[in-house]
């Protein structure tokens, strides 16, 4: 197996090359290309876990050579490669290897397939997260670190119980390699694995994603590799029967076969059905039993309190009117049964933040269809010119759908005002919080037409599902629990963004929240000033 090193200051990654089986040398064919082969045959780069080299994948360097050349990668630190003078951070290493990559030429021909193992599935999905041009493919295995775990007593925990299924060879390579790399550099690269929060990175990949856990593995408990696979808005999800968490190591014949098949663009694995996306993602991320149920009544009281304030609600404060021109107008859409008011705390950050704030009268509790309200507020908006810098709609619950709904009629054309409705609204784009766009299971709890018309079944929310072509003018705001949207509000097309709050309405009084929604209406008008300012002088980009 051949070894280059590449390095960037005293950062090394020495790279073991395994040219296509059958051909020769490894560096013949153009950079990113498989020599003889059509364009669409990959690359494989393979990233080990914590303590781990560049031997520890065994066979599958071998078996994944027959579809292609494969990278085995040492990082810094670890296997043949030098240590640093200080441990990098998992977001650090991701830039490297992008770095390299770029290196090796993937920049401009097809992109590699991406496998991490334990660690190096964290920074692989950092990579893919931050340095999206470069990787469309990705295979997370048996990915670390679950978040209510992420401690080192319960990481060692895992590890010993892991050692009782644990393949004898397998066990042997791993000890061999944390001996070579010396125990105080693997406890001082334990902390940046520890303090990485893949949870907040995977929304943002927008790879196709392969999510495979060794189905023995107590390392990576399948809760948690459920929830990678639900965060991660195009994920698939597989296990291999009968490993634990070395299933890189040995007997690599099931595990290559489904890298492989995801490589070709094989549907492999399946997608995770709502419940257990629900299930995944409320052990995962939702604290202990006693904190989800703790967070769960807090936000109903967060909610009775508003709800009961819509109540006595008075006028909209005067100052929403004022904000810079230079920034869109914010267009609130509140959720079934809620007033504006029940987003105040909402509309103040924004409006502090230099946005007007439109309030929509007419909308009563938000309980007609979604259809028909989207295309009254299409009507209402249409009352008052827009202003010179647009507008952006921000929602919450029910809101994003309607949302949604009013961009795909001006992307249409099928709204009241037809081809003209995209310019005489200029709506840019819409930041949703807590948006059931897969529906909700836990509709079907309510008699209330207006809460069942959320059930993943219903056929407004099967359309809306089907058709992507505004995604990319949508940001999916949630936060790490929610009773009522309990699949989730990933959006695939969109920027997800998972903040650290709880709750479905707590979500919408949450600063962190507010931080991302204001951020995400200035990305929403970047991108449209971006689109228009590639055009011609007098034309204008659809929005």
């Amino acid at each position: 197996m051949p070894a280059r090193a590449f390095r960037r200051g005293d950062r090394t990654i020495v790279v073991h090359e395994t040219s296509r089986a059958s051909e020769h040398p490894p560096r013949a064919a153009p950079a990113g290309r498989l020599e003889g082969g059509p364009e669409s045959e990959r690359a494989f780069v393979l990233v080990h876990g914590l303590g781990m080299a560049a031997e520890y994948w065994g066979d599958l360097a071998e078996r994944l050579s027959t579809s292609g050349r494969v990278l085995a990668l040492d990082l810094p630190g670890f296997g043949d490669a030098p240590e640093p003078s200080r441990p990098l951070s998992i977001a650090e290493t991701a830039d490297l290897l992008a770095e390299l990559l770029e290196h090796e030429g993937f920049g401009g021909g097809p992109s590699p397939v991406l496998v991490g193992h334990s660690a190096g599935a964290q920074v692989v999905a950092d990579l893919a997260a931050r340095h999206p041009q470069l990787v469309d493919r990705i295979v997370l295995v048996d990915p670390s670190v679950n978040p209510r775990e992420r401690t080192l007593a319960r990481q060692t925990a895992r590890l010993l119980q892991d050692v009782a299924v644990v393949d004898p060879v397998a066990l042997a390579r791993g000890a061999r390699a944390y001996a070579e790399a010396g125990l105080p550099w693997v406890l001082a690269n334990l902390r940046p694995m520890l303090d990485h929060r893949m949870e907040l990175v995977l929304p943002h990949v927008r790879a196709e994603v392969l999510v495979i856990r060794g189905e023995d593995d107590r390392v990576v408990p399948r809760a948690w590799a459920q929830a990678v696979a639900s965060l991660a808005p195009h994920a698939r999800y597989a296990e291999v029967p009968g490993r634990g968490h070395e299933v890189v190591a040995r007997h690599a014949g099931p595990l290559g076969a489904l890298i492989a098949a995801h490589a070709r663009g094989d549907a492999t694995g399946r997608v995770l059905a709502p419940h257990e996306r629900r299930l995944a993602l409320s052990w995962s991320l939702g604290g202990s039993t006693t904190t989800r149920i703790g967070w769960v009544l807090r936000d109903y009281g967060y909610g009775i309190r508003w709800r009961l304030a819509q109540l006595v609600a008075g006028d909209p404060p005067a100052k929403w009117r004022d904000g810079d021109p230079a920034l869109p107008d914010v267009v609130l859409v509140p959720g079934v049964h809620e007033h504006w008011s029940f987003l105040t705390n909402l509309a103040e950050a924004l409006n502090e933040a230099g946005h007007r704030i439109t309030i929509v009268h007419g909308l009563g509790m938000n309980r007609r269809p979604v259809p028909e309200t989207s295309r009254r507020l299409q009507r209402a908006l249409a009352r008052v010119p827009a202003p010179p810098a647009g507008r952006v709609i921000v929602a919450h619950s029910k809101g994003g759908l309607i949302g949604k709904h009013l961009l795909t009629d001006l992307e249409r054309g099928t709204g009241p005002f037809g081809a003209d409705g995209a310019d005489l609204l200029d709506v840019q784009g819409a930041a949703t919080l807590a948006a059931p766009f897969s529906g909700s299971a836990r509709a079907r709890w309510f008699l209330d037409p207006s809460m069942r018309a959320f059930l993943p079944t219903d056929a407004t929310i099967l359309e809306l599902q089907r058709d992507a072509a505004v995604n990319a003018r949508i940001v999916s705001i949630f936060g790490t629990l929610d009773a009522h949207v309990t699949e989730g509000s990933a959006l695939a097309g969109a920027t997800n963004v998972i903040v650290p709050a709880a709750g479905h309405f707590r979500l919408t009084g949450s600063p962190a929240a507010h931080r991302a929604v204001i951020d995400a209406v200035a990305a929403l008008a970047r991108h449209t000033r971006t689109q228009e300012d590639a055009l011609p002088r007098g034309v204008r980009a659809d929005p």
